[in-house]
């Protein structure tokens, strides 16, 4: 086969990762893979080092920037014209309207596939309704949450929707054991390390974890927080940490590629999330053996059952939190064992290996129904 994913993400996370961890996936399984993102993006950077086709002269800009836009469709269209492609592979909502605007004249021997990676709703316009329910033939959810919301589109049936979960990738599971952990550069010592990571935006929850901060502290001073992650939010954040008078228990390090060095170092991991699609960085936690605490939204349930592979804890509830944080720094035996069970947990059931037979199995279903006529659905 013959595919082609798109992403409009200039930032790394659990969307990039997951893109380039099922392109890897297909290269090695023989299919051919192209990946279209913007040039600047770390996603186009990784797969060209590990020898995937990119096209890096799209810029899949949000607003209304006609010139751009109609570079981009230009660009896929050629790409197409050139060597044609079966699947066309969709994350994002920029790059999904270019590729329709691409190839809404040329979808014959194609099948559009796109994957919701978040929780955020989709608006019920028009053009929505026919993007959703014409354009696209299918569309995967990366966890249960996302598919109970896209159930309840009229636009969206049930038939066209399926959960393939994203995964853990293998070198987090082969990290170098006698690889140094960031105690001595992080200046932090023998303290309790609490760290949490992902991108400085409101949704990722940071500012509750930084509102329990003062009652943790009261009762356990020989403790830091590390927030690893960079974002539109980073300067705020800073600000309310001075403003709580916790600074000095706070670690701000911005964005790391070293994120098994990372999670070596914590003693535990705290995912505040107000919205979260799966949590794809609870993997790697879990993948490594770190007790867990998160908050029960989005698709976080699907990895961390409520005492058996973590801690869940309402949103903007930094009280809860609080008093969770403290539980499991003083009860080690607990979080060891909740770390255990997640790690089992994840190694069973979020694998490399499920992940691309999965996308595979669905790609070819698509193409069998492509070429069945009497199986085909109005799309």
């Amino acid at each position: 086969m013959r595919i082609l994913h798109t992403n409009f993400h200039r930032g790394w996370g659990g969307q990039s990762n997951r893109i380039l961890l099922v392109c890897e996936g297909l290269r090695q399984r023989g299919h051919e893979v192209t990946i279209a993102a913007p040039a600047e993006s770390p996603l186009i950077q990784k797969a060209a080092q590990v020898g995937i086709d990119v096209v890096g002269d799209v810029a899949f800009r949000r607003g209304f920037r006609p010139l751009s836009f109609f570079h981009d469709v230009y660009v896929l269209r050629r790409c197409h014209l050139t060597a044609p492609f079966d699947i066309i592979h969709l994350h994002g909502s920029q790059d999904s309207w270019a590729c329709a605007f691409a190839f809404r004249e040329m979808r014959d021997g194609i099948s559009i596939v796109r994957t919701k990676h978040n929780i955020f709703p989709i608006r019920n316009h028009v053009m929505n309704r026919w993007l959703y329910g014409k354009f696209i033939n299918h569309m995967v959810c990366i966890s249960s949450e996302i598919y109970r919301y896209c159930t309840g589109n009229s636009y969206l049936s049930p038939e066209r929707l399926s959960i393939i979960h994203s995964a853990v990738r293998q070198d987090m599971l082969e990290t170098d054991q006698e690889a140094k952990d960031l105690r001595e550069e992080w200046h932090i010592g023998g303290k309790f390390c609490v760290g949490t990571i992902g991108r400085l935006r409101e949704e990722k929850g940071h500012c509750y974890l930084l509102q329990a901060i003062p009652k943790i502290v009261e009762n356990q001073q020989d403790i830091m927080f590390v927030i690893v992650g960079d974002g539109s939010l980073r300067g705020e954040l800073q600000a309310l940490a001075q403003q709580l008078g916790i600074a000095q228990y706070v670690l701000f390090t911005g964005f790391r590629d070293d994120i098994p060095r990372v999670l070596k170092t914590c003693d535990l991991f705290v995912l505040p999330s107000v919205s979260e699609g799966l949590g794809t960085v609870l993997l790697e936690a879990a993948a490594a053996e770190v007790p867990i605490i998160a908050t029960r939204v989005g698709g976080i349930p699907d990895i961390i059952q409520n005492g058996k592979h973590g801690l869940l804890v309402q949103s903007q509830s930094p009280d809860e939190l609080a008093q969770h944080i403290l539980d499991l720094c003083h009860d080690r035996t607990r979080g060891r064992e909740l770390a255990r069970c997640a790690r089992e947990f994840v190694l069973e059931n979020f694998s490399e290996k499920q992940l691309v037979d999965k996308t595979i199995a669905l790609y070819e279903r698509l193409m069998f129904e492509r070429t069945q006529p009497s199986l085909k659905k109005e799309s």
